[in-house]
């Protein structure tokens, strides 16, 4: 990896997108991508242990408690893209961002005891409706960022991202599992979800300041 970069960063287009890291801007859209994607990762790998192993219920309401949230997803993405017109796209990936924090913080603070289907459909449907809002006008501002004859290298730099952030949270909970009692794993791993995603958010909101 060392050789390829120093092979690559004296070119003009670079296959390690370098130069366009240089760029405060789309750098930051990247850092924020990986932080909203590892903490959705570890939450969609700790919440069905949560729900099923420690809430007790069934595969199928299992299933059905975490439906809410690709769901909310589906409705956020197509109106943070018009508010994004009106919108610095800053400020609504840092809301976005914040949502999702904030609903996967309930669900690591929601007690073991009780009904849980409301509060965790509520929590999720937050969880997912902030990721939404965060993710489209992220990823506008991550290409529009970069110049128009760079576009392919934002594009798989866009890719990475989302696939870095995937892979740090399918291994933080991996960690978490291997380390403490499920209970124990699941509540540090929503945590830590949720910590990663108000670094998301926090990210975002910087770039209010160019």
């Amino acid at each position: 990896m060392i050789l390829l970069v120093r092979r690559e960063m004296p070119k003009s287009a670079p296959l390690v997108p370098l130069d366009l890291l240089r760029v405060h801007s789309f750098r930051i859209s990247i850092l924020a991508s990986v932080c909203c994607f590892t903490g959705q990762m570890a939450s969609y790998v700790a919440l069905p242990f949560f729900i099923q192993h420690e809430l007790g219920q069934s595969t199928a309401a299992t299933g059905l408690l975490m439906t809410p949230w690709p769901l909310a997803v589906m409705l956020a993405a197509p109106l943070s893209a018009r508010l994004a017109q009106r919108v610095p796209t800053a400020w609504l990936c840092a809301a976005g961002a914040a949502c999702l924090a904030g609903g996967l913080a309930l669900c690591a603070l929601w007690p073991v005891h009780g009904d849980p289907a409301l509060p965790i459909v509520l929590f999720t449907s937050l969880a997912g409706f902030g990721f939404g809002l965060f993710q489209t006008p992220n990823n506008q501002n991550m290409l529009l960022s970069a110049p128009k004859e760079r576009s392919g290298a934002a594009g798989g730099a866009q890719g990475t991202a989302r696939l870095t952030g995937l892979t740090l949270g399918s291994l933080l909970m991996s960690l978490l599992f291997g380390l403490l009692p499920s209970h124990g794993a699941v509540q540090w791993g929503l945590t830590m979800a949720a910590v990663a995603a108000l670094a998301g958010s926090l990210l975002s909101l910087s770039r209010s300041r160019l």
